[in-house]
């Protein structure tokens, strides 16, 4: 009986973010899949049925993001002026417009020809990250590169402009493509584009295409304070972590444009899996009413959006909230205590201005759910 195919492809040595870009789209890949020290390891009836049919996924996901208005810039690839000279010389060579699911549909009658295409062009196109003679990277994948260069992930030797294939520039531009979830500000003049990247290649494909397709995509509220933007991957991500709980990291890119590369304005390791099982019973019982689980959400949305007014209020609130659901006492108590007295104090005002109703419904929330984790408590003690 003769074993799978198997297909090895080179990790970049010394960038991160490249790399959870190809673990991105291969999260999209029905393949068995193991690290073997600089490589991952795919096996699989069809390989390369397994790689086109990832292509076709996240083709399907820009096209489903293209018909929806606004979402639309989410099926686009920002670049700069050099960004733009490397993706033309790209199309040169794949014989199509400049546009990202033209790209993919090219590459994939690429793949499926029987001159130029097939398993084996696969295996020589990744077997090497860095080669002699191939495509400089977008500054889309060299955003550690511009951070320069006292990055941890950086080892001695390593070369600074590296140049990759064809293959490996398709594939991971398709894992940036759609892990590219979101918009939202920074501040009051910064934009940025939220991505979403797995930090393991264990996400089953129908979870990490939910995710990506539909739980976590859209405007973003925000991306600090840190405890809140947590809060909202747990909340909306609750039921797979049931089956799944790993953890993520959420960029926050600067999109190229004109002379500007793109650049990395936030990066966030999301711990998921180790809150998930400390905070299961307890957030798991806020979430179990819709009233609770409202308060939560209108909470985590006030101390993510900029210029929401009591902002610093809901924040405190959002800290306390965060260590209570993983058991602090200490925190609950005072959760409880600030909560109360200050819906109490506003309660008193004679006339509210729109700072105070904004802070009593803050406080009002935060009440509720200390009030909601009590109960618990009580019950389970």
């Amino acid at each position: 009986m003769s074993k799978p195919e198997a297909l090895r492809i080179r990790m970049p040595e010394g960038l991160l973010i490249p790399k959870l870009y190809l673990y991105s789209f291969l999260n999209l890949v029905e393949a068995q899949k193991r690290e073997v020290g600089q490589y991952i390891e795919l096996r699989g009836g069809d390989m390369l049925g397994a790689i086109l049919d990832g292509i076709k996924t996240v083709k399907e996901i820009l096209e489903r993001r293209r018909k929806e208005g606004p979402l639309r810039r989410l099926s686009e690839l920002p670049m700069s002026g050099n960004d733009k000279k490397i993706f033309m010389r790209l199309c040169s060579e794949l014989k199509c417009q400049l546009d990202p699911i033209a790209i993919l549909e090219a590459y994939s009658d690429v793949l499926e020809s029987p001159k130029v295409g097939g398993l084996k062009r696969l295996m020589m196109g990744l077997e090497n990250f860095s080669v002699s003679e191939g495509y400089a990277l977008p500054s889309i994948f060299k955003l550690e590169l511009y951070a320069l260069t006292r990055s941890t992930f950086f080892k001695d030797g390593f070369s600074m402009d590296p140049k990759v294939s064809s293959d490996f520039l398709v594939l991971m531009l398709a894992g940036y493509l759609v892990s590219r979830v979101g918009r939202t500000r920074l501040d009051r003049e910064s934009w940025v584009s939220a991505h979403v990247l797995p930090l393991e290649l264990t996400w089953s494909k129908s979870w990490w295409r939910l995710i990506l397709h539909e739980r976590l995509l859209g405007l973003w509220h925000g991306m600090r304070p840190v405890d809140a933007l947590i809060l909202h991957l747990l909340v909306n991500l609750w039921d797979l972590l049931a089956d799944e709980p790993h953890d993520l990291m959420v960029l926050g890119v600067v999109d190229p444009m004109g002379s500007v590369p793109a650049a990395s304005a936030v990066s966030i390791h999301a711990p998921l899996r180790e809150v998930y099982i400390r905070s299961e019973r307890l957030l798991g019982y806020i979430l179990a009413e819709e009233w609770s689980r409202n308060a939560l959400n209108q909470l985590i949305r006030r101390s993510l959006t900029v210029d929401q007014l009591g902002r610093e209020t809901a924040e405190k609130f959002i800290k306390l909230i965060f260590l209570s659901i993983q058991g602090d006492v200490r925190a609950l108590e005072e959760l409880s205590l600030m909560s109360s007295r200050l819906e109490t104090r506003i309660l008193t005002m004679k006339q509210l201005k729109d700072l105070e109703r904004e802070l009593l419904a803050i406080a009002r929330n935060a009440r509720r759910i200390a009030g909601r984790i009590l109960e618990y408590r009580f019950r389970t003690s």
